[in-house]
């Protein structure tokens, strides 16, 4: 279950700060959203996809071709 809570910039916006669990059961969060429908819409497509296995974290795409070659070469 995902929590939405308020913030001040320092310019003196009001944003939103969305702060859900990873499947690994890691905390994590996305701010800046604009508005808290924004902020809720975030949070239950995080949750839909927690539950479809559809899930990537923030960090997936940052894994390198060396990093995924090694396993790949083995199931070949």
């Amino acid at each position: 279950m995902a929590t939405i809570s308020r913030y001040q910039t320092a310019s003196g916006a009001t944003l939103y700060r969305v702060r859900y669990r990873t499947p690994d059961h890691r905390q994590t969060d996305k701010r800046g959203f604009r508005t808290k429908r924004d902020a809720e819409a975030f949070a239950a497509s995080v949750e839909v996809k927690k539950l479809t296995g559809e899930f990537i974290p923030g960090n997936g795409g940052r894994v390198t071709v060396a990093e995924r070659a090694t396993a790949w070469l083995a199931r070949k």
